[in-house]
């Protein structure tokens, strides 16, 4: 069967339906902690999941990078042990792409049941970085399991996502803050969840971007910049860097921010001189600053300020030059062009 998404496997999970084995990976972890979460909910049932008796009584964990040659056969026992006190065993095997010998794991294939089922022992979850499909045991995985890829929001979804984790911490955010949280580099679910949290907290945008500076709200003076820069506005670009160049907790996201925004710019602006179009997806506000953006710009001068992006990167991680310097470099080379 092909790998399913993550919204199909709690679709089925609300349906009671139940496969013995999920092979759950990717580099979203909130993707794989929510699915996880569901899944012993499933197995487990209410009450067990969340008075920790699941744990106590029906439930074994495992480390593959504890387990040693042969440990496989150990999480086979466990799969195939009834559980104390009745019901469905849950096994949980985490860091899975260590497993040493997992061919001896086949045996616990089956095909999606609903519950309850006689049939249906245990359930096992085995929490992988990755899947690596040139393996035989992938393959017989991906015919015989429940394979779900966890992988990183695209850019087009960031923003809906953005507002998903707001709404569940009963959270208004403005549009640009959307926008300039959708926009952080780099970026997962957990680091925007963790943003979020300092921003319920402090109730203000200052915190999202590691509080405010001398000069007043660093959420303002993000946007600010970025207007400046990439209207040509040279001179209010330099006053501006005075905020942020000497913080790392400031100054490298609004590199993050800054490369997100001149990567899409290019992308318009071959559109624009090309004639043709992408079908690059982005909301209205985003939209509409590219736009008025793109006027000041030619693709060989985004290209170029693209260059001297990942130079201000390296100069700002690698080397010992004055930050300060390193920014206002960034903003005097576009005087030059």
């Amino acid at each position: 069967m092909p790998k399913l998404e993550p919204k199909v496997v709690q679709k089925e999970l609300e349906q009671g339906y139940l496969w013995p084995v999920y092979w759950l990976y990717g580099s979203e972890r909130m993707k794989i902690r929510e699915l996880l979460r569901r899944i012993r909910k499933a197995v487990l049932g209410d009450e067990g999941s969340a008075l920790g008796l699941g744990s106590m009584l029906s439930e074994d964990l495992f480390d593959a990078t504890d387990l040693s040659a042969g440990g496989a056969s150990a999480i086979l026992d466990a799969a195939q042990s009834s559980a104390l006190g009745g019901g469905l065993r849950l096994v949980i095997v985490r860091e899975a792409h260590a497993l040493k010998e997992p061919e001896v794991l086949a045996s616990l294939f089956g095909p999606r049941v609903k519950t309850p089922d006689s049939r249906l022992v245990s359930v096992c979850v085995f929490l992988s970085k990755d899947l690596d499909g040139r393996k035989k045991f992938s393959k017989a995985l991906l015919e015989n399991a429940a394979v779900v890829a966890c992988e990183e929001v695209p850019e087009a979804e960031r923003e809906a996502w953005v507002q998903y984790l707001a709404k569940r911490r009963g959270l208004n955010l403005e549009p640009r803050l959307v926008t300039l949280l959708s926009q952080l580099d780099p970026w997962s679910l957990d680091s925007i969840d963790q943003e979020l949290e300092k921003y319920s907290i402090g109730e203000s945008a200052d915190v999202i971007f590691a509080g405010a500076g001398a000069s007043g709200s660093l959420a303002h003076s993000v946007e600010g910049f970025l207007d400046a820069l990439l209207t040509k506005n040279l001179a209010q670009a330099l006053k501006s860097i005075d905020s942020f160049a000497d913080s790392p907790d400031e100054s490298l996201p609004l590199l993050g921010l800054l490369a997100w925004n001149v990567r899409h710019l290019a992308l318009l602006v071959a559109e624009r001189e090309s004639g043709t179009r992408s079908g690059l997806k982005l909301s209205p506000y985003v939209a509409e600053r590219l736009q008025r953006w793109g006027r000041h710009w030619k693709l060989s001068e985004i290209l170029e300020l693209q260059q001297r992006l990942e130079e201000l990167d390296y100069s700002l991680k690698q080397t010992p030059l004055l930050p300060l310097g390193a920014w206002a470099g960034l903003v005097l080379s576009i005087q030059s062009q």
